[in-house]
């Protein structure tokens, strides 16, 4: 039996060997995809924790910009603001000039804008100081007209088909037309 036991010895003990070497090898084979999941798992960490810098990058670029945009927007309110106040004071100052302002004022208006034959529509106000006969001075055959305007001041012209409108807030709105810019850089405000 020794023959017997001996060969069985030996089946066993190649059988154990060659187990021992599976299992060893399964080892490797486990080692080596764990260390390949890990690896993986850093790598994908990696690349997620660069997507979120880039994204956190992004929402404070975008945030960023929405700030300055509305700066810009507050500032060209603040700018159109001012600039409107710079107007409507001169409106303030034009219709509370005193008679004789008033008059060279309305003197020049039709000085300079006034055409031989029109009729010149004024103020129940001006009335007192704008008549037929100051009207004749300006050599341009000029009539006063037989109604009232409604406004603070100025005059407004009419002409065959045609009618000037030089009130005072027409004449305040067409400065602001040609001058804005200009005032627009002696406030020191920049356009944005």
């Amino acid at each position: 039996m020794n023959g017997q036991e001996n060969i069985i010895n030996k089946i066993l003990s190649d059988a154990d060997s060659r187990c021992a070497c599976i299992v060893a090898d399964a080892e490797k084979v486990a080692l080596s995809t764990v260390q390949t999941a890990e690896q993986s798992v850093r790598d994908d960490s990696a690349a997620l924790d660069k997507r979120i810098a880039a994204m956190k990058e992004e929402r404070v670029r975008n945030a960023r910009a929405n700030a300055e945009l509305d700066a810009k927007k507050y500032r060209l309110q603040i700018r159109q603001q001012l600039i409107s106040s710079c107007y409507d004071e001169a409106y303030r100052r034009l219709a509370a000039l005193n008679e004789e302002d008033r008059l060279d004022f309305v003197g020049g208006l039709l000085s300079r804008y006034a055409e031989e034959g029109e009729t010149v529509y004024i103020t129940k106000a001006d009335s007192k100081f704008v008549t037929q006969g100051w009207l004749n001075g300006f050599e341009k055959r000029l009539k006063l007209g037989n109604r009232f305007i409604h406004a603070d001041g100025g005059v407004v012209l009419e002409g065959d088909g045609y009618e000037k409108d030089l009130t005072l807030k027409r004449v305040v709105q067409y400065l602001r037309e040609q001058t804005e810019s200009e005032v627009a850089l002696k406030l020191g405000v920049r356009n944005e």
